[in-house]
């Protein structure tokens, strides 16, 4: 019997609690009591007070006419009090999820279906239909500037998934140059490596630049790189060797870019500690090379366009 009294009077206290809380037939005695005093209209809106006092009126009442004992008291104090309150609890979320709007996945645009039994995750104001679109999100969405770029305007290393960008040969790079005439080959090497010869078609947009004191980052390498180019155009990243080409891919990825692929080798090739050659660039395979600064592709033109948004 004990375990049937615990139940109907944590039963008890959640319809109460409840009636009380948010029944019409209630509205008025809340309002009048929550004029009263601040302690009153605590008590009126708080579902952890109600159900205390409910279930303590209820716990004593069954004292009176059954003589609990004093463990027994506090047991049924504190499951009739606990029990409405996580009750209450559940039947509020379930009418909030019931009238809250529909929102799809941010990720693929997947709507839920009523007739199933898929749960969609939500991540702060974000909704997911799956783990899948989850991670997809995290691994393509645009990192904060600040972040991508050191003190000194160089391009930090980004820990991104390995297959946010993918790698092509020169070859490859040139056949997906002339398959749909979509991608674009950028250059990020210096000015002056670019004008002593480029893939031809490139853009140049240089990640380092070359200064009397050395190689220094371009802080502004992202700014051009989002004016002329959509984060959905296929980029070709290449440089001399494939080295400089990897950060500026892991950048442009970490910003958003969702079609990046790494020109290994790049235009000079890969060469051992004694200089032989490891792995062949554009220019050793005899690919289409220009020379100079091209009028529309060169970094002088691309940064002098950067402020007024001419795009490629």
């Amino acid at each position: 019997m004990t375990a049937l009294h615990i139940a109907l009077l944590t039963l008890l206290t959640a319809g109460l609690t409840r009636w009380f809380r948010r029944g019409e037939s209630t509205r008025s005695a809340r309002d009048w009591l929550a004029s009263q005093s601040p302690v009153l209209a605590k008590l009126v809106s708080c579902p952890h007070c109600l159900s205390f006092w409910i279930s303590l009126s209820g716990t004593a009442i069954l004292w009176a006419f059954s003589g609990l004992s004093a463990l027994e008291f506090a047991l049924f104090l504190l499951i009739g009090w606990r029990g409405a309150y996580f009750i209450n609890r559940a039947v509020d979320r379930r009418e909030a999820a019931a009238e809250a709007p529909v929102i799809d996945c941010i990720q693929c645009g997947k709507s839920p279906q009523p007739s199933s039994d898929q749960s969609f995750i939500k991540r702060g104001s974000l909704t997911f239909c799956s783990t899948n679109c989850w991670f997809t999100y995290l691994r393509q969405r645009p990192i904060p500037r600040d972040q991508l770029l050191g003190a000194g305007g160089e391009i930090q290393r980004q820990e991104i998934y390995p297959m946010s960008y993918k790698d092509v040969t020169p070859a490859e790079a040139q056949q997906l140059l002339e398959s749909d005439g979509e991608h674009r080959y950028v250059d990020v090497r210096s000015i002056p490596e670019f004008q002593n010869g480029h893939p031809q078609g490139s853009f140049n947009v240089p990640v380092m630049h070359r200064e009397a004191a050395g190689m220094v980052p371009n802080p502004d390498f992202l700014t051009v790189m989002q004016v002329h180019f959509e984060q959905d155009t296929p980029l070709l990243i290449g440089c001399q060797s494939g080295v400089r080409s990897v950060r500026a891919a892991e950048a442009l990825v970490a910003s958003g870019y969702t079609q990046v692929m790494n020109v290994t080798g790049g235009f000079g090739g890969v060469r051992d500690q004694s200089g032989a050659v490891v792995e062949k660039g554009w220019f050793e395979l005899a690919l289409p090379v220009d020379y100079g600064d091209p009028d529309e592709r060169s970094y002088e033109a691309l940064h002098g366009q950067r402020q007024t948004g001419g795009g490629a």
